[in-house]
């Protein structure tokens, strides 16, 4: 059964995903223009060359047996968001008359509907599928103590992940040679898929036998980590040469893939804002500005960023000039603010240079806010683990910022309630996540235009 179907799923997977692509194409171009034309047409042969490039690099179908169904719809909304960005990239560096916007938005208004419906279906069909017997693998529990208990309690009461425990062993009943022979008799007699084993069971030379069985025979191993110091974080297997490391990953940004992702958004996001917005909106601004108060546009200042590294920060500015900006934060009633920088303020527009902070790096989109280097050394000295929220790059925005800590640091109650917030992100950090936090971060300048960033 296993060999039979297995390879199947991922296709079926794969064409849902591509099928519904190419009919949310020509269903939005019947409506919109009822006739097929061939320069139309042609985008469509885009589109699915671009899918294929983000599904290749994103990896959308590598789904194990545990993945859960809002795991499945994040990397799917997640590929559906980069081909939309590269998409519509295509759409204005191409700079012809031959496609259509309202078209591409309609595509994407189905096919994020018909996503979501068709792998809620899918997602239930697997289910289904190996409840009835199909696709699923036999399996044997190498372990001591409670972890073959549990681990076998879990499988039976999730009949969905396709998993049937034939045989438990717990090393400490036999000796390592009846061990071994016991282990490669019942696999052979009853076709097992997988072993499951504790690390800490065996010993090391029956552990390379039977890997070296399982190997031969095409049994896939499981290591069940017997670590209970780091029971509740995520492992991450690296190679130094040829020697296999297995490092703690304690925060979901330690994960390259999710690094690149976070990255690439940056940039797209950072670009697009600066060439549709910043490019005509902060010359308007920076006019207002020298007519308003002497003193240059743009106010610099160095931050704390990433690793504790300083970079320069670039604000508008909407001060008067002063000694005191690089060691006094800013009130809401500050003398020094200008009456057009309140307005910037209250609108988080003296923000929008930061931008370019993000397009070069020293900044992301989402993240714990920059403070200057003096608060920097306070706060570390008041609170122990501030430091922590350096772990990433600094943000625009992020999510204390959403909940409502903005604006001045006044009281240690309010700087512990933001760490915590920081702090929440960086460990639950997911792209969806971000896209929350901008979404609000848009909704509050207008709730609460009367707030200082």
């Amino acid at each position: 059964m296993l060999t039979r179907y297995s390879r199947y799923i991922k296709f079926l997977n794969i064409f849902g995903d591509v099928a519904l692509l190419n009919i949310a194409y020509i269903v939005a171009f019947h409506i919109k223009f009822g006739a097929f034309h061939p320069p139309f047409l042609s985008m469509l042969f885009y589109i699915n060359v671009i899918w294929v490039l983000v599904t290749s690099i994103i990896k959308p179908y590598k789904l194990k047996r545990t993945t859960k169904f809002h795991q499945v719809l994040r990397v799917t909304y997640t590929v559906l968001f980069f081909h939309i960005l590269l998409v519509f990239a295509f759409y204005v560096f191409e700079q012809s008359n031959r496609y259509s916007r309202e078209l591409l938005v309609l595509m994407y208004s189905i096919l994020a509907i018909s996503l979501f419906v068709w792998k809620i279906a899918f997602v239930l069909f697997l289910r289904w599928f190996r409840k009835k017997g199909f696709n699923y693998r036999n399996i044997i529990i190498v372990a001591n103590e409670d972890n073959p208990i549990q681990l076998k309690a879990y499988i039976d009461n999730h009949p969905e992940l396709g998993f049937r425990v034939l045989k438990i062993y717990e090393p400490k009943h036999y000796e390592t040679l009846q061990l071994h022979s016991e282990i490669k008799k019942f696999s052979t007699e009853n076709t097992i898929h997988e072993i499951f084993y504790t690390m800490s069971s065996i010993d090391h030379y029956t552990l390379v036998d039977i890997m070296n069985y399982a190997e031969d025979n095409f049994i896939k191993m499981r290591l069940i980590a017997d670590f209970r110091s780091i029971l509740f974080r995520t492992l991450e297997l690296e190679h130094f040469d040829l020697i296999p490391i297995l490092s703690v990953v304690s925060t979901p940004l330690d994960n390259a893939q999710n690094q690149i992702i976070k990255r690439v958004f940056d940039v797209l996001f950072s670009f697009f804002v600066i060439v549709l917005l910043l490019s005509w909106l902060i010359p308007i601004l920076a006019i207002i500005i020298k007519l308003n108060s002497k003193g240059p546009v743009f106010f610099k200042q160095q931050r704390t960023g990433r690793g504790n590294k300083t970079f320069v920060c670039y604000k508008l500015r909407s001060m008067v000039v002063n000694d005191d900006s690089d060691v006094k934060q800013a009130t809401k009633q500050d003398h020094r603010i200008t009456s057009v920088g309140r307005f910037l303020r209250n609108m988080s527009l003296d923000e929008l240079p930061q931008f370019f902070n993000v397009l070069i790096g020293s900044m992301s989109v989402v993240g714990p806010r920059p403070h200057m280097l003096k608060h920097t050394e306070e706060f570390s000295n008041e609170l122990e683990t501030f430091m922590f929220r350096h772990k990433i790059k600094p943000g625009i925005t992020g999510l204390a910022q959403t909940k409502g800590y903005r604006g001045e640091t006044d009281d240690f109650e309010k700087l512990k309630n933001r760490v915590k917030m920081d702090f929440f992100y960086i460990k639950n950090w997911s792209f969806l996540f971000d896209l929350a936090i901008i979404v609000n971060t848009v909704l509050d300048i207008f709730r609460n235009s009367d707030e200082d960033v």
